[in-house]
């Protein structure tokens, strides 16, 4: 691209990972680019990054509910300052330990 006032080149790279069909998308995607400073191709990533190494939970486990014990786990729950997966996880740990 050259600019008339000053004569000056101007070169702007745009990645091209085969969404861009036109020129006008093309300029769209070098103003995104060079105002952003962002991949108008590359699509940004969705939801909580990862959590630290050893700081995640090791698997999950489906548990099936009627709507009466999820009414009942929830209000304890809720009565805990705690959410369902927290009180569910620290009353199964109770009860092992009681168990033991």
């Amino acid at each position: 691209m050259t600019d008339d006032s000053n004569n000056h080149k101007s070169n702007i790279t745009v990645p091209h990972g085969g969404t861009i069909t036109s020129a006008v998308d093309a300029v769209r995607a070098a103003v995104v680019q060079e105002s952003t400073g962002l991949d108008p191709v590359k699509p940004l990533k969705i939801g909580r990054p990862k959590l630290p190494t050893g700081t995640a939970k090791g698997r999950v486990v489906h548990v099936r509910f009627t709507s009466e014990e999820i009414e009942r786990v929830a209000a304890s729950a809720k009565a805990s300052n705690k959410t369902i997966s927290e009180w569910i996880r620290s009353t199964l740990n109770a009860a092992i330990e009681h168990a033991e």
